[in-house]
């Protein structure tokens, strides 16, 4: 569950990135925010596979809170050496592994 719904995009474009499989639920709500009350219930949600959740709650608290931010990554395409913020190769495209 996300607070708002860029917050929400902003966490299923990171998880999806990462290669995690997932979509943003509720959007079609924030129409009514006038009308219903803002509750979890009514908050949009980013729904993904029961067998990727513990993996995605991981990858957001790995963002939210820095652990492993400063390891880079080296391409397995070309042996690029990238910094941790890069999901691709900038030399030859290559997606970043999935850990």
């Amino acid at each position: 569950m996300a607070r708002n719904l860029t917050e929400a995009h902003l966490i299923a474009g990171f998880l999806a990135a990462e290669g995690i499989v997932c979509e943003v639920r509720g959007e079609h709500l924030m129409a009514a925010y006038g009308e219903l009350p803002i509750t979890y219930d009514t908050l949009p949600a980013i729904w993904l596979a029961p067998e990727d959740r513990a993996r995605a709650r991981q990858r957001i608290e790995q963002a939210l809170h820095g652990t492993g931010a400063g390891l880079g990554w080296v391409c397995p395409g070309c042996l690029e050496k990238l910094e941790a913020q890069f999901t691709e190769c900038w030399n030859c495209g290559a997606p970043r592994p999935v850990e």
